[in-house]
């Protein structure tokens, strides 16, 4: 089936012309079916392939002057904040001039050092900066307990997960810093 564009190029003109016949053209008895439309949508086919889709349990958006708003009760943001409690943020710290890594890249990395039982995902928060999502708390609990991890080169370094993260106001507590002391006295 053509799209619906192409239809509209291989549709006959209503009057004739005096332009000379383009040798791409086609016939005029060549007659083009009109196009028609699809049985379902692309949302109904990707909706129907993963199982019934609901919104019953998303708020209701309203409008408050020129702004939508959704109001988030109570309960649904502690529910929001009990799932995130299985997750990590981490800080990738890269020496100057190192190669910034992809996240595919750094997933793999981890894949191989991390044993974990259930999967577990990863989202880049932008500055470095990635959060892990875990489905049981025992990996978790794991990974939290590995500690640091190094990725030659580079260096992630987790800290627990809190509310109200702001990448922007982050303060590091650790920096990795080379010193060289000069005619120190052993004592």
């Amino acid at each position: 089936m053509p799209f619906d564009w192409q239809a509209e190029l291989l549709l006959p003109t209503a009057a004739p012309s005096k332009v000379a016949p383009s040798p791409l053209a086609l016939p005029s008895t060549t007659a083009v079916p009109a196009p028609q439309p699809p049985s379902q949508s692309f949302a109904q086919a990707l909706v129907a392939s993963h199982g019934k889709a609901t919104n019953d349990n998303l708020p209701q958006p309203t409008i408050r002057g020129e702004t939508l708003s959704i109001r988030i009760t109570q309960p649904i943001y502690e529910q929001g904040i009990n799932v995130c409690k299985r997750n990590l943020r981490g800080r990738l710290v890269l020496n100057k001039g190192d190669k910034p890594y992809a996240s595919k890249e750094i997933e793999d990395k981890l894949r191989k050092q991390w044993k974990t039982v259930a999967p577990w995902t990863l989202l880049s928060l932008g500055r470095g900066f990635y959060e892990f999502f875990f489905a049981i708390e025992s990996d978790l609990q794991i990974v939290w307990a590995m500690g640091n991890v190094n990725l030659k080169p580079g260096l992630l370094r987790l800290f627990e997960w809190s509310v109200d993260f702001d990448m922007h106001n982050h303060r590091n507590t650790h920096a990795q810093v080379w010193i060289r002391l000069m005619a120190l006295p052993q004592e």
